[in-house]
């Protein structure tokens, strides 16, 4: 066990915009006729939990096992797309060879190929809300995102990469996304076009700043509106009050490390800028049911 959660990150790169990465999974075959052989396998272990500085693509067309993310587990069956945040905690369990494609790409690298389009916060894979991290896909689905991954990883490896094609290749890969994913989740009610872009800016600001940030006030001054204004507009579209938003994105952090870190209680506060660990017990048992030590032992001994 670690003192902390190990953090995966893009090598760095030689253009100012940090560059887009693909890779084959570790335990796929040899030979393949669905992935091509130069293309790198995953540097990167992803056997034991660990978490990104990056956004992530899992494109798995073959294989078998699971897919555990901020503890909840997803099976490998068949073809599909994994979606994963910067700061999600995961790790993959297979238990047959699997055949596909890692993208792993920075927000920076999105949007600078792609100015005008969606937003990643408002793709339904990857908002915070109403997330749905998997993508199941029908064969005529399986061929047509093979042959965009085909490309892009042709211009990826080639001698001279066109760095914006390929941003435009992932700027379309996500749009068609997006469109299958609309489709076939009918309770997913409310597009993400129609979320007030103030909810969508609170929601990525509490998502890069909710440890430091536990006040709705910091946020409603971020964002030029009263407490009141946003607290009122956080509930009607997303069914929260703002408070507990943000307060629930705590207790999430507080429980990857009480089940993948063997820091203490009172350091975890610390951790999430709760100077009180008196307080957070009172809190995290409030939400949970369970004091911070007994959610470690009780996590620990049915999943790790």
């Amino acid at each position: 066990m670690f003192d902390t959660i190990p953090v995966h990150s893009l090598p760095k790169s030689l253009s100012a915009v940090p560059a887009l990465r693909i890779y084959r999974f570790k335990n796929s075959q040899g030979k393949s006729t669905e992935t091509p052989e130069n293309l790198p396998i995953t540097p990167l272990p992803t056997d034991t939990p660990h978490r990104h500085s990056y956004y992530e693509i899992l494109f798995i067309e073959e294989g078998q096992g699971f897919h555990e993310i901020d503890f909840h587990s997803y099976s490998v069956q068949g073809t599909g797309i994994h979606f994963l945040t910067p700061g999600q905690v995961h790790l993959l369990t297979f238990s047959a060879p699997c055949q596909g494609f890692i993208v792993a790409f920075s927000e920076d690298f999105y949007t600078f190929y792609n100015p005008s389009a969606t937003s990643l916060s408002k793709f339904p894979f990857f908002q915070t809300s109403k997330r749905q991290p998997i993508l199941r896909l029908s064969d005529i689905e399986r061929h047509y995102f093979h042959n965009i991954l085909e490309n892009m990883v042709e211009d990826h490896l080639g001698n001279e990469t066109d760095q914006n094609m390929l941003g435009q290749y992932l700027g379309l890969f996500l749009q068609k996304c997006a469109i299958i994913s609309q489709k076939e989740v009918t309770s997913y009610q409310t597009s993400a076009s129609s979320v007030p872009e103030i909810v969508g800016r609170f929601q990525e600001l509490v998502e890069k700043n909710f440890r430091e940030m536990h006040e709705v006030q910091q946020y409603a001054t971020i964002l030029e509106v009263s407490p009141d204004y946003l607290s009122k507009t956080v509930k009607r579209f997303l069914g929260i009050q703002t408070q507990e938003y943000i307060l629930n994105k705590l207790l999430l952090e507080a429980k990857r490390l009480l089940v993948f870190t063997n820091l203490s209680s009172k350091e975890i506060a610390y951790h999430i800028h709760i100077e009180d660990p008196s307080y957070f017990g009172r809190i995290f048992k409030r939400k949970s049911g369970l004091t911070p030590n007994e959610y470690r032992d009780s996590v620990r001994k049915s999943t790790i």
